[in-house]
């Protein structure tokens, strides 16, 4: 999707609200992930839940499924995993060529928001290092949400009740994202549409 198409399209839909993930969309937040792949596991069964009962491993929805089950005390384990795991193995960010040209198209033509599996402590000092905190309306992280996408606590901190859905869109990068989008009842687009946005 080229600049043109894209402008074209949140005109022609009518998208006043756009929301975009962060990690693996605006940029890559480089974390060595296998220490916390191997706490999440070891978490994961202490409650009973493993890949072998039968059970699609994917993170997002087993912590869901955690929290839900055991409530405050799987949620508090978690936030603490994740974010002693992005604080010790964090090592810098990649930022997508794209990423300054999309936000500043799409900041001229809508309101701007950021939701964010990550967490606040992570993801603060490297948003502000971007140069992008002050484009965003609302910034949601793991720390303001009960449950992570695809589930929509994010988008009930984002959504305002007055404004049509259709006027909302999600840009993400995983499946986690879009079920989200699904979830939520707004459309989506994958950050990997834009691969032609420069072009």
């Amino acid at each position: 999707m080229k600049k043109e198409q894209f402008l074209s399209y949140i005109k022609e839909k009518g998208k006043k609200h756009i929301i975009f993930d962060l990690d693996r969309t605006l940029c890559t937040l480089l974390i060595d992930w296998d220490p916390w792949i191997k706490e999440m596991n070891e978490l994961f069964s202490s409650f009973g839940l493993t890949p072998e009962k039968g059970l699609d491993f994917n993170y997002a929805e087993i912590e869901n499924l955690c929290i839900e089950k055991y409530g405050d005390k799987a949620r508090g384990k978690i936030l603490e995993i994740n974010y002693r795991n992005e604080k010790e193995y964090f090592s810098g960010y990649d930022l997508f060529p794209v990423t300054m040209p999309l936000i500043e198209l799409s900041q001229k033509q809508a309101d701007l928001y950021l939701w964010t599996s990550n967490d606040k402590q992570t993801i603060t000092p490297v948003i502000k290092e971007m140069k992008i905190s002050n484009f965003f309306k609302k910034i949601i992280t793991r720390n303001d949400v009960k449950y992570i996408k695809p589930k929509i606590d994010g988008f009930v901190l984002i959504y305002d009740k007055k404004i049509p859905k259709s006027q909302y869109l999600l840009i993400g990068d995983s499946r986690s994202d879009s079920g989200a989008a699904i979830n939520a009842g707004i459309d989506f687009l994958n950050i990997a549409e834009f691969k032609d946005f420069l072009a």
